[in-house]
């Protein structure tokens, strides 16, 4: 991902993405469908004071498509307005940021992975359904207590 090329692509709908593509601008400008990988969506957020006056703006990054597991996509250039390269600052949050969403979404595999295989060691141990039995609400509460006693 960090040899490909940093852009910002400012779509026709006003949003605002971070990606990296295998093309530089001008030959981007050519093709008739680019490939965006790993796009961030850039929020803008109004920096105001007690008495609302604004005094800055401020961005949020959010996954573009996050509701897909699928890092690179394949946009029209018609839908695209321009391309520009990413100001030093900007691509060094971009890299933190999609390392650190990998990062998360690695440790969400491996505890689904070690979930699964949890269940899958209840299933090889245990024929059937495991059903787990509370012994107060059979036999009342302090029963083992008097079994002993006896």
């Amino acid at each position: 991902m960090y040899n490909d090329y940093f852009k910002l692509v400012k779509l026709k709908t006003g949003e605002t993405l971070l990606c990296t593509m295998e093309h530089d601008v001008k030959s981007a400008a050519a093709e008739t469908h680019l490939s965006l990988t790993t796009p961030v969506q850039v929020i803008p957020h109004k920096e105001t004071r007690k008495n609302g006056q604004v005094i800055g703006e401020s961005f949020i990054l959010r996954p573009w498509m996050g509701l897909s597991d699928s890092e690179e996509f394949t946009i029209s250039t018609d839908v695209v307005l321009t391309l520009g390269a990413m100001k030093k600052e900007i691509k060094k949050q971009y890299i933190a940021y999609v390392d650190q969403t990998n990062e998360a979404r690695k440790q969400v595999l491996e505890r689904e992975e070690c979930e699964e295989a949890a269940e899958a060691l209840l299933r090889d141990v245990t024929p059937g359904e495991v059903k787990i039995i509370d012994d107060e609400l059979i036999y009342g509460e302090g029963y083992y207590e008097q079994e002993e006693g006896q």
